[in-house]
Formats: structure tokens, sequence, C-alpha cells
């Protein structure tokens, strides 16, 4: 399942990803929108795609659902083995309002197991859910989309203004006093293309990473395999790669130490420091290395097809989805949740 979302989001553009490799590998999988009609269009894709009201449940078939659909999970499709895509740990409670003795709906007798994306996050699923059975899957870098331009790189600072925008405006304001962004250009990213979001970053001298809470930091990763020097708070994901020789980590929330590593990251780029220069290029060797295609689907297969194993028996108690539950926004999902039976 996937929401009829077309705005830039790294979750959705996952869950393609993830139908791609399947189907490429002999396991038949499909996106399910709410309308057939709908398709992703910022980024380049021929998906196979239905809509929600031609999907039928059959013997064998397994239902995955992203986290976004939160309290509506045991609802959708009861009596459907299912499992939890989950991209960001740290949204599942965060609007659900707590009461005592009674934990919030977020699975049901049929979910068989949860699946993550970073190393944080797997700590959290297991802490949080002890008897369920936890996979984690690797995703991979596009290194020949995200590179350094081969045409050099410009004094220009690149960020996403769409996280922990507080902070910016702080970093922003305090660098302007100071001076410090005299000869620099700053380069917001945002509401473009994958592509041009990888044109930017390649030509791009530092990222700043304003990481929060979250499945795992995708943009900061890009920047790295950019060529970008990147600085800023890893947000707890982010720190299975934004290692100290790799990138300039900031502990959470410090302002005043993540501007002044700012400053000696931009003087050392000016100044063309060695030191700088062979952590740019550790940091776009690793991730090459590590975030592989190889890797993702690898893992995808194996976590997917033995999730399939254990369904293989099971006939579904529905055939259909939950035709009145299918939101296709944030605003529908919120609508479709506060109309849910309290038990």
């Amino acid at each position: 399942m996937c929401p009829d979302y077309d705005v830039a989001s790294g979750g959705i553009r996952v869950i393609y990803r993830f139908v791609d490799i399947l189907n490429s590998s002999g396991v038949d999988a499909v996106v399910v929108h709410r309308s057939a009609k709908f398709r992703s269009s910022w980024f380049e894709n021929d998906t196979t795609i239905i809509g929600a009201e031609t999907a039928r449940f059959q013997k064998g078939d397994l239902l995955v659902i992203p986290e976004w659909y939160r309290q509506l999970i045991p609802w959708l499709a009861p009596g459907v083995p299912n499992v939890i895509i989950n991209q960001n740990a740290y949204e599942m409670f965060s609007d659900v309002p707590f009461e005592k003795g009674a934990p919030a709906p977020l699975m049901n007798a049929d979910t068989i197991g949860i699946i993550g994306i970073s190393e944080d996050n797997l700590r959290y699923f297991k802490l949080c859910f002890p008897g369920v059975r936890v996979d984690s899957i690797r995703l991979s870098m596009d290194t020949e989309l995200f590179h350094p331009s081969p045409d050099g790189k410009t004094r220009t600072i690149a960020y996403m203004p769409r996280k922990r925008l507080k902070e910016l405006n702080q970093i922003l304001h305090v660098l302007d006093r100071r001076g410090s962004l005299d000869g620099w250009e700053l380069q917001p990213i945002i509401g473009v293309s994958e592509v041009e979001v990888a044109r930017r970053l390649g030509s791009a001298a530092i990222f700043l990473a304003l990481n929060d809470r979250e499945g795992i930091a995708l943009p900061s990763l890009e920047a790295m395999a950019s060529g970008c020097v990147v600085v800023g708070f890893h947000g707890g994901s982010g720190e299975e790669y934004m290692k100290p020789d790799l990138s300039v980590p900031i502990p959470d929330g410090e302002v005043v130490l993540l501007v002044e590593s700012l400053e000696s990251e931009m003087s050392r780029w000016v100044e063309g420091d060695e030191s700088q220069q062979q952590m740019i290029k550790a940091a776009v060797e690793f991730v090459r290395s590590t975030y592989t295609q190889e890797r993702e689907r690898d893992d995808v297969v194996r976590v997917f097809s033995e999730a399939l194993n254990r369904v293989s028996q099971i006939t579904p108690g529905t055939e259909h989805l939950n035709k009145k539950l299918l939101a296709a926004n944030t605003d529908q999902l919120n609508r479709a949740i506060k109309k849910l039976p309290k038990s």
C-alpha cells in the first residue's frame, strides 16, 4: 500500500523501488494506490500499480502496510496477513494520545512482522515490540545519480528547509550577522525532482544537515555520496554513517557548535585543506561500498521471500481492502482515525 502523495518523499520512492526489485527477482508485487490513476511523478518509474478497488487477496498473499497508516492498520484488511514497513519509528506514537493500559492498535493478529531501514529504528522496534519479528533492509544509494559534479564544486551551502526550520533560521541569521556568508551562496532544496536534487548536491561544497528523529536521514547520505562536506545533526538514524572521519556530526540542538563548525569547514574549503578533501573522498567511497544496490536487492528478496513462506498456506479472511479507510492524504488519514471504533 502507498498513499496518493505526489510530493518528493523518500519513503514513497522506497516503496516503489522495493516493488520493482521483487518483480525483477520473480516475486509478484504491486503498489496499491487509492486510485488506479495515481502515480508518483517526481521521479522516473514504470512500477506496477493497481487501484485499491481492484485489489483482491488470495491464499498466500501478503499485504505490506507503511507505518503512515498508523491506527488504521488493524482495520484495513482484517484476516489478511500483513507486515508493516516502518520507515520512521518516531512517528508511530507522535500523535496518539496516551491512556494507561490501552496500547495504541498499530497492528493486529494478522501482523507477522515489522521491517525497518536503520540500525537506530531497529533498536526502537525491538524495545517496543519484543514479541514481534523485526527484519532490516539496508537501503541503497544511487551513486550514478548522486556523485560529485564533473564540473567541480562551487562555494555553496545546500540544505533542506523543510527540516527543523527554527534551528535553520537561527543558524543562517547568526552566520549572516557574523559576515560568514560573504562570498557564499545558499542553496535551499525543496519541491524539485530527484534529478535536480542530485544536481544541486553535486555542485555544493557543504551540506547543512538538520536531521531529526526519523527512519534514516537520506538527504545527508545523498550529500555524502555527492562529495559535500556534511555538517550538522545526525538525528539518531544518521549516526550509522555520519562518522567523525567522514563528516562533522554535531550533538543534537547545539546551534552554537554547529555554527562554529560550519565556519571552520567553510574556511578549510576556501583554503583547499587537504585533510578535508581526504574526508570528502573517504565519505564518497564509504557510501559507494556500503549502501549498494546489490545489498539492498539481497535484503529485499530475502526479507519478503521469508515472509511469503510464512503465509503461503494462509487463506485470507477477506478479499477486499476496507474502502472507507483508504486515505489519500494526511488530513483524510486523521479524519478516518477519529472515526475508528474505540475498541
